[in-house]
């Protein structure tokens, strides 16, 4: 049992790293785009679709508070 619960102790210490890295990631986007570096030259850069660099860069925002959870990006009129 105890390789059970060892396990499942990885697993979850794994899901955490990849939570940082990510928002990681969604942080240097971020900070790209604040010295106007365009989303499609990241995703670019990333081998990413644009909606995906944004998508990083929003769950970010969203963990500093920067915009409310549950916020959805701004439509262009």
């Amino acid at each position: 049992m105890t390789t059970v619960v060892d396990a499942r102790d990885a697993y979850l210490a794994a899901r955490q790293q990849v939570t940082q890295t990510r928002l990681a990631l969604g942080r240097a986007i971020m900070e790209a785009r604040a010295q106007n570096v365009e989303q499609w030259e990241i995703a670019e850069k990333l081998d990413l679709t644009r909606e995906q660099v944004r998508r990083y860069q929003d769950e970010y925002e969203k963990f500093i508070g920067k915009k409310p959870a549950g916020t959805r990006h701004r439509s262009r009129s």
